[in-house]
């Protein structure tokens, strides 16, 4: 696409509401400086960061997935899951946030209610690796060995690589 000079201003404008992001009315620009937080493993910026976002933007399912997220680092797992379950009012469609709830249920051992929720993840992204994976995790703990493989067989066909990825 050619340059515009829209786009120059686009720019410019963008630059200018970063620079002091105390005073940015943008939440995707706080969820982007929430989740650089994050990578950097300040998780209480970063959820200071969603936080923001979400106040400027009340819709905004991301920011409270990923406040979720950091939530569930910091072991506050019922916090975690009040605030994965808000953000799925907002969008039940966002295959990611059942994923990541499923994830903070299972370290809690309620695996029927975590395979719920990777059962509605794949409703909504059949091709979800991860989701195949760690249902079929939740189903080994159950016993249920063979339901378990055909799971973790269907990660592998999806993302060959996956198994080497996955941190334990």
């Amino acid at each position: 696409m050619p340059f515009k000079i829209r786009n120059f201003f686009s720019i410019k404008k963008f630059k200018e509401s970063t620079k002091n992001i105390k005073s940015c009315t943008n939440a995707e620009v706080w969820v982007i400086k929430g989740e650089n937080y994050a990578n950097r493993n300040n998780l209480k910026e970063a959820i200071k960061c969603f936080d923001i976002a979400f106040t400027l933007d009340n819709k905004n399912d991301f920011a409270l997935g990923d406040k979720a997220l950091m939530l569930d680092k910091l072991k506050k797992y019922d916090e975690a899951l009040n605030t994965f379950s808000q953000a799925l009012e907002i969008n039940p469609n966002n295959p990611i946030t059942w994923h990541n709830k499923g994830l903070t249920l299972a370290r809690l051992n309620k695996l029927e209610d975590s395979i719920y929720c990777f059962n509605k993840a794949l409703d909504l992204k059949q091709d979800y690796a991860k989701a195949w994976y760690n249902k079929g995790r939740c189903l080994e703990k159950l016993g249920e060995l063979e339901n378990s493989q055909n799971c973790l067989t269907m990660a592998k066909k999806i993302d060959p690589f996956l198994f080497t990825k996955i941190k334990r």
